[in-house]
């Protein structure tokens, strides 16, 4: 009986450390979308604070959250050497940049031009260079765009509430599409 007990003693133990050990293979399942404002904007973005909003009054900032679900796998690698007691995360799939499509449901007036609505505003190259997408640091945020001051002040959006509507894929071939509403103070 103590050989049994000792055998799966030593049995859960490889067991333990051999989880231990191993990275979570995670890949973005869906995605969130919403309004932002942020602080500290000029400084150093990647270490900005955002909070969710549906009226976007001083800035144009909208944030992109990942959703994760885990990829099941049986990797019992009992000869890997560990050093420590928690594995790593790897994310096995991205969200491509060159895929973002962001419309709005109404026309609004930049400089001169009218934008129609539900136009892709990235590929609108005067509105496109306007346009900063950058790794948020802060949850929920893990993507940032970020619109220029002189976009905003240039900008003159009516005073009802914008649909706007955000589409993106993945390096795996998910797409996503999320709508919010939003006001957009002038």
């Amino acid at each position: 009986m103590k050989k049994i007990l000792k055998i799966i003693g030593i049995y859960l133990f490889l067991i333990v450390v051999n989880q231990s050990c191993l990275n979570e293979h995670d890949y973005i399942s869906d995605i969130e979308f919403s309004g932002a404002t942020g602080s500290n904007l000029n400084n150093e973005k990647n270490y900005n604070y955002f909070t969710k909003t549906d009226v976007l009054k001083n800035d144009i900032i909208f944030i992109i959250g990942y959703k994760y679900q885990s990829m099941a796998s049986l990797d019992l690698g009992l000869s890997e050497k560990c050093y420590a007691f928690s594995g790593g995360q790897s994310i096995d799939n991205d969200i491509l940049e060159d895929t973002y499509s962001l419309k709005f449901d109404r026309p609004f007036k930049y400089k001169n031009l009218i934008i129609n609505a539900n136009q892709n505003l990235f590929e609108i190259d005067e509105i496109k260079n306007q346009i900063k997408i950058y790794e948020g640091l802060s949850e929920g945020a893990n993507k940032v765009i970020l619109f220029s001051q002189e976009f905003k002040s240039e900008s003159v959006f009516t005073s009802e509430d914008y649909e706007v509507t955000f589409n993106c894929s993945t390096s795996d071939n998910r797409n996503f599409e999320k709508k919010i509403i939003v006001k957009i103070e002038n």
